[in-house]
């Protein structure tokens, strides 16, 4: 791997150490302007519409994003650290370059054909699953994981060198699994940051303004037309979500493949 691709994952390991430090300080009661209460979003949801500046509104009517993202960020946010490092682990075993292996032999026309048409439909559906994630079912995480989909179709009807042709190479998809992940990290302490410089309360994953913690993300933006609902937080968590389980995905089926998982 490049030096710079080497210093990124150890960026981005470090910053996860250092957020579980953080949170371990929160737990042990060394909280400074810290809150450190639960909201009891999910039980808010179950009862009623959250009203802005509410311990419990998101800025989003999609409450199953709302929870994991607003309510449980840390959680969400360490599920795809432990993605991320089990990712940056097969790299490490399967050490090597990726090689390009050529079409494999049985493939006709057709099945040559159809994943070209298909591979960029599902692309889109990805993209529309992960940037609806806090207006609908959905997410960053669902739209990552169809798109993988793709490449899978295209290295079965074509092979690999289809898909280093394409730019899927091993260290361009690192870099985006990395800069999906450090994108979460910094999104995640933004408001954290801001706070300790007005010295208002704050925590992590903050998304919107809670009675103790008076600061947040912007939740929609006005239009002629109506509103544009953003969900604070959640719309660009979905997004560099999506950015870090589609490289990451790719980025082990690739992985695999060169290994010898995928000889004809």
């Amino acid at each position: 791997m490049k030096s710079s691709t080497h210093a990124a994952i150890s960026v981005t390991v470090a910053l996860i150490f250092a957020l579980t430090v953080a949170i371990a300080l929160i737990k042990l009661g060394f909280a400074g302007p810290w809150v450190t209460q639960n909201i009891n979003l999910a039980n808010m949801f179950l009862t009623g519409v959250p009203v802005p500046h509410s311990c419990c509104f998101s800025a989003s009517p999609e409450v199953v994003t709302s929870v994991i993202w607003d309510e449980r960020g840390i959680d969400t946010f360490y599920e795809t650290s432990v993605l991320f490092l089990a990712i940056i682990g097969t790299l490490y075993v399967l050490a090597g370059t990726f090689k390009a292996r050529p079409t494999p032999e049985g493939m006709t026309l057709i099945v040559r054909v159809i994943s070209k048409l298909v591979a960029p439909i599902i692309i889109v559906v990805s993209l529309s699953v992960a940037l609806h994630g806090h207006l609908t079912p959905g997410g960053g995480f669902q739209g990552g994981a169809i798109f993988a989909v793709a490449p899978v179709l295209l290295l079965a009807g074509w092979g690999s060198s289809k898909l280093l042709s394409l730019g899927f190479e091993r260290d361009t998809l690192l870099s985006l699994r990395v800069t999906g992940v450090l994108l979460i990290a910094l999104t995640g302490i933004g408001t954290l940051i801001i706070g300790l410089l007005k010295g208002v309360n704050a925590y992590v994953f903050l998304n919107q303004p809670k009675p103790q913690a008076p600061i947040g993300y912007l939740g929609w933006i006005s239009t002629p037309w109506g509103n544009i609902v953003l969900g604070g937080t959640l719309i660009l968590l979905n997004i560099f979500e999506f950015l870090a389980v589609a490289a990451g995905f790719t980025l082990a089926i690739l992985a695999v493949d060169s290994s010898g998982g995928g000889k004809e």
